[in-house]
């Protein structure tokens, strides 16, 4: 009588045993399922955070183009060597941003690939403890639209910085020289007529 009651309980142990791994392996399943359907959403993050660098780079460009041309139009160097290597500077520049800016989105996409595999990791160590994790599909499901969620809160355009440092810096100094003239010939004429001159 004994051996069968024994015999029972290990038979029903076995049973939860077979039963606890069955829902560890459906768990499992269902996680790594919600993390294969995330290959679409990394293509239109990427998509997304291209269109923002693009933007930014397109702002800064405009800018600086801007302010190159009038700073050439003030200094009278419009159409001459040094508005020809103020526009190299500026397109040099600019192919300069364009690559920071596909570096900008590879970092941003890989960052949020590291952190979805950090979340599949912890949800498949849930699973494995045995524990009851509820629907495992929704915590996970959950879990990913939080990263999105938390990757798209990051404004990536302000990690470009200024793109177009170097044609600002010349348009900076065009500045200051013109002003430098204009401050002599002004002093000039001061002190011409204070010596009696015109």
């Amino acid at each position: 009588m004994c051996m069968g009651g024994s015999n029972q309980a290990t038979q029903q142990a076995n049973q939860m045993e077979a039963q606890r791994q069955g829902t560890i392996n459906s768990n499992i399943g269902a996680i790594n399922s919600a993390f294969a359907n995330r290959t679409g959403e990394y293509s239109t993050y990427k998509t997304a955070l291209q269109d923002q660098y693009q933007q930014e780079l397109n702002r800064q460009q405009a800018i600086a183009a801007r302010n190159n041309k009038f700073s050439m139009a003030r200094s009278g160097l419009t159409g001459g060597s040094a508005a020809a290597d103020a526009s190299t500077l500026l397109g040099q520049e600019m192919a300069k941003g364009t690559v920071a800016a596909q570096q900008g989105v590879n970092s941003g996409v890989a960052k949020l690939q590291a952190a979805d595999e950090a979340t599949r990791q912890q949800m498949i160590s849930l699973a494995q403890s045995g524990g009851d994790i509820g629907n495992a599909a929704s915590q996970t499901a959950s879990a990913l639209q939080a990263n999105i969620g938390n990757a798209q809160a990051v404004n990536p355009a302000a990690g470009l910085g200024d793109v177009f440092a170097g044609t600002t810096s010349a348009v900076n100094q065009a500045q200051s020289a013109a002003a430098l003239r204009s401050g002599i010939l002004k002093g000039q004429t001061y002190a011409t007529k204070a010596q009696g001159g015109l």
